[in-house]
């Protein structure tokens, strides 16, 4: 059967997506671990290095020449209005306190949403070579061993693929937990919810940012709390997570990327979290 032209435009966006956060996170590699690496602090107190302002800086001028009439929301660049109806969310080094400390565990982050639905989401860990995409109504699929962009060819290896599915976990007290880093929850005052938090899971581990998601999607993991990011750090998460068969949604429990927090898990725990966070 042909495909309609909606499905036709998704995959054109899937594979430009998933070619995007490749050249984009394949920029930053010669950068990390760099003795030369200059660090700059934001107003917020957090990292940004050449790596994520070079990297989004070309994700959009991509962007630019394909889809013109997108619009475009990244981290470091800020937002451009589009007409399409289709937005773009970048975050070139979603983790730039693991990147600038030499720690693998940064990604770079595509999404693309209409309407603010979430349609197609990209997590690609450049320094690991792991990549994992989802396309919403198409599953989530997991690509490891990820060539470099350069002379490999945009297009997606469908022999390399496996098929990210969450885990089938349903015991809290046997569950993988990850969270961010505890001095969030110490500052906010919510370290009370934080050991509630961890009391109510078997494993618990802080490694945070896009790994975390995509150790969910993978079924390595089965729960991922982010109680404070933005849209570019939730977006790809969102979309990826859902469609291996769990759950994204805020810590309220809304099912939105758009929340300001995200909760991952393979679904069947989602419950047992939203009931931890009571009282966030």
């Amino acid at each position: 059967m042909a495909q309609s032209a909606a499905e036709n435009d998704q995959e054109r966006r899937l594979q430009f997506a998933v070619s995007l956060a490749r050249e984009g996170g394949d920029l930053t590699v010669p950068y990390f671990r760099s003795p030369n690496l200059q660090i700059e602090l934001k107003p917020d107190s957090s990292f940004v290095t050449v790596a994520d302002r070079e990297a989004e800086r070309l994700m959009r001028r991509r962007l630019d020449e394909a889809f013109p009439t997108d619009g475009v929301v990244g981290e470091e660049w800020g937002v451009k209005e589009g007409s399409s109806g289709f937005t773009w969310y970048l975050d070139p080094v979603d983790g730039t306190e693991a990147f600038v400390r030499g720690v693998p565990l940064y990604g770079t982050l595509v999404s693309c949403s209409r309407d603010e639905r979430g349609d197609i989401g990209v997590i690609y860990l450049p320094a690991l070579s792991d990549l994992c995409y989802a396309a919403r109504g198409r599953g989530a699929w997991w690509w490891p061993e990820v060539p470099r962009i350069a002379g490999s060819g945009p297009e997606i290896d469908e022999s390399a693929l496996r098929k990210a599915e969450v885990s089938t976990v349903s015991e809290p007290g046997e569950a993988c937990l990850i969270t961010t880093h505890n001095e969030w929850w110490t500052k906010t005052g919510r370290g009370a919810v934080l050991q509630r938090l961890l009391g109510s899971f078997g494993i618990h581990r802080m490694w945070g940012h896009c790994y975390a998601p995509f150790m969910v999607a993978t079924g390595r993991a089965d729960v991922f709390v982010e109680p404070s990011g933005h849209d570019w750090d939730f977006a790809a998460p969102k979309v990826i997570v859902d469609e291996a068969g769990g759950r994204a949604t805020s810590v309220a429990g809304e099912d939105v990327f758009t929340g300001g927090s995200l909760v991952t898990t393979n679904g069947r725990l989602h419950r047992a979290v939203l009931d931890a966070l009571r009282g966030f």
